[in-house]
């Protein structure tokens, strides 16, 4: 049985690696050439181009969408996105796979209770319409064999594009002062790197009956502070922290850059963001706790 893993980033090469473990044929898609896990086909190519996202996965039971536009600004968010959607979209009606799609929190927007798999999608901002957009492209589309895993903030081995990423943790165990952002007292849905690439294994290689569905996959739901505390004992360091205000976020969001890209999803760091994740812990139990989580992030870091 054929694998097809489009993005080998964050995520995409842990789940190929979880693949080939479990005795799949694994073809992993990307942009760019670049070492893959032994045993792992590679296809170069675009995404956003039918034909060629078509031919990749030619063969595939399953593909996997773990890909993200190339930047993170809406221009990219806007036309890049759609476009890779539609391209994998295609692929899985054409060749009668299951589409296994990464997906993150962003199109909830704000709620003032837990977010469901069945809560309203109340984005506001043009990152979150994206997502909102996405969700109802899956969904109305007849014939398509989807199930949807979504994700919160990602901490761990592999995490180099988020606030917990690597590099801060090198910095932590080399006795500096990092930065959080929001309220670092606030409760937060983390979601720990390899959990997120078994859970996407998972929902790829289960029964049917995950067809059509979208699942929160298992979250870590403390304040930034403490998984920082965690993170800091399992290094053997002290946790000294600055916190970055949301406000300083939204003022910048005007004039771009980086700052402003965040200011978007400013909300979610300076108030509790909080995500039930039971329907999936109830149909696949066995997630790490967060000292499991932090003891293994410790050992992986370079």
């Amino acid at each position: 049985m054929l694998h097809v893993v489009f993005g080998a980033g964050q995520v995409g090469g842990a789940v190929a690696k979880g693949l080939l473990e479990a005795g799949h044929r694994v073809r992993i898609v990307r942009r760019r050439d670049a070492p893959v896990p032994d045993g792992a086909e590679l296809c170069l190519g675009d995404a956003r181009d039918p034909a060629f996202v078509k031919k990749a996965s030619e063969g595939a039971a399953v593909i996997y969408h773990c890909m993200n536009p190339s930047a993170y600004t809406t221009k990219a968010w806007e036309s890049e996105f759609p476009a890779m959607g539609e391209a994998m979209i295609a692929a899985a009606l054409a060749h009668k796979a299951r589409l296994v799609c990464l997906d993150n929190l962003y199109g909830y927007g704000i709620q003032s209770e837990k977010r469901r798999e069945n809560s309203p999608m109340l984005a506001e901002g043009p990152k979150g319409k994206v997502r909102v957009a996405w969700d109802a492209r899956l969904r109305g589309q007849a014939g398509l064999r989807f199930v949807v895993g979504r994700a919160g903030d990602f901490f761990g081995p592999g995490a180099d594009q988020a606030l917990f990423s690597p590099k801060m943790l090198q910095d932590l165990r080399a006795g500096k002062s990092v930065w959080l952002v929001g309220d670092p007292a606030a409760v937060h849905a983390f979601s720990f790197v390899p959990e997120v690439a078994r859970s996407l294994v998972r929902l790829g290689t289960a029964e049917n009956s995950v067809e059509g569905q979208v699942f929160h996959l298992p979250v870590i739901q403390l304040a930034p502070a403490e998984l920082l505390a965690h993170l800091a004992k399992a290094l053997g360091v002290p946790a000294h922290y600055h916190s970055l205000p949301g406000w300083v976020l939204r003022m910048f969001g005007p004039f771009g850059g980086l700052l402003g890209e965040l200011s978007e999803t400013a909300y979610q760091w300076d108030r509790p963001f909080l995500v039930d994740d039971q329907l999936f812990r109830g149909r696949f139990p066995g997630s790490p706790t967060v000292e499991e989580a932090a003891r293994q992030t410790a050992a992986g870091l370079a």
